[in-house]
């Protein structure tokens, strides 16, 4: 009788340990991918979940691979929501239980628009299994993420070492294969840089190279991809002076090349589509024509005739032949007025140090891990 109750106890100590155990998501976890279906990597998951689970929310530190920047998102457990921050987008999660199950709704907001539906579980051999489903205008996609910790391993173990015991070795999982997940920079994005040495239609000639740093951080589905301070490299494909009659001065810049602060360097075409700058800029070319004399030149020259024909005037009288000295002023003043107008030419088109250039890419950029991952020298 005796034997039989300790059997019933340590049969009830386990089932507490176990259904305690099943909704307390604490703890460091890892990606187990050669066990999950991932079918939608444009929410990648996290290699590495680091949670902290209290009554009232669960604070997951997240990372695409160890040793990366981390986000952080609060998920409340008190029928709330909660906003978080992650990268140039914000989650708005409400979670609630579903026996030992957490549902969590999340809206998804910033550049794209989605929601997602998450049911965490763990079960009794301490994995935990994160069913996600993302909703887009587009569709629907299902992935299923598997982590396991070898810290909640063990402390089932011990359960069911002290309860039974019948010790146990150590169930060792192996480590994980790192994923492969491509990031892309879509073509037609937008990236604000700021312009490193001066460039003017006076002195710039087609050839020479133009030196910029992008002035805000570029993100991928939350992922930092570019950031701020890289270097941009293009090249002057046309610097065209204003003519002395008629033309407007014209400039065109082509960017070519990123590099990263770690030396990742990414070959691309884009064009401008904003500058800071004096003068008209053809946004389907990036071409900036500046502005040119206009009337100026027949303004001048008429200026400069009446100015020489009321000097003749006062000439002519003097001497008894107004008719003459109207004429001969008239004359020399017109002269003047076109000496005044072959001697200038238009406005030049320039853009100083410092001045701001939204760049339009005209192809996609694509980063690994790999290339984002920071390198040591």
């Amino acid at each position: 009788m005796r034997t039989l109750l300790v059997a019933i106890f340590a049969s009830f100590l386990i089932a507490s340990a176990a259904a305690q155990s099943s909704k307390d998501f604490s703890g460091t976890w890892t990606l187990a991918s050669d066990e999950s279906s991932i079918r939608d990597f444009s929410v990648p998951p996290a290699r590495v979940l680091i949670v902290d689970q209290t009554a009232g929310a669960l604070t997951i530190t997240a990372s695409l691979e160890p040793g990366l920047p981390t986000t952080r998102v609060v998920y409340p457990l008190d029928g709330t929501s909660q906003k978080s921050s992650v990268g140039d987008s914000t989650w708005n999660a409400v979670s609630k239980w579903e026996g030992s199950a957490l549902l969590m709704n999340i809206i998804v907001s910033g550049p794209q628009d989605y929601s997602l539906f998450e049911r965490w579980s763990r079960s009794g051999d301490g994995r935990l299994t994160i069913t996600r489903t993302v909703n887009r205008t587009s569709g629907e996609t299902e992935s299923i993420f598997v982590y396991t910790s070898p810290q909640s391993n063990r402390d089932l173990q011990s359960v069911q070492t002290r309860s039974t015991e019948s010790p146990r070795p150590p169930v060792i999982t192996p480590p994980a294969q790192p994923m492969k997940t491509d990031y892309v920079v879509a073509s037609g994005r937008r990236i604000l840089m700021r312009l490193t040495n001066p460039v003017n239609t006076k002195r710039t000639m087609a050839g020479d190279r133009v030196y910029l740093q992008t002035a805000v951080p570029v993100f991928v589905n939350g992922r930092l991809i570019i950031p701020q301070g890289s270097y941009v490299t293009g090249t002057v494909t046309e610097a065209e002076r204003a003519g002395r009659l008629k033309g407007k001065a014209a400039l065109n810049l082509r960017f070519e090349s990123v590099t990263l602060p770690n030396g990742t360097t990414r070959d691309f075409r884009g064009r401008a589509g904003s500058v800071d700058s004096q003068g008209q800029l053809d946004r389907t070319e990036g071409r900036i024509q500046g502005e040119g004399k206009g009337g100026d030149g027949t303004r001048r020259v008429a200026q400069t005739t009446a100015a020489g024909a009321g000097l003749g005037t006062i000439v002519g009288a003097a001497t008894g032949h107004v008719g003459t000295g109207l004429g001969v002023g008239a004359a020399a003043g017109a002269a003047a007025g076109l000496a005044s107008v072959f001697g200038s030419r238009g406005n030049d088109v320039v853009i100083p140090q410092g001045t701001t250039i939204e760049l339009v890419l005209d192809r996609e950029l694509v980063f690994t891990d790999e290339d984002l991952r920071q390198r040591v020298q």
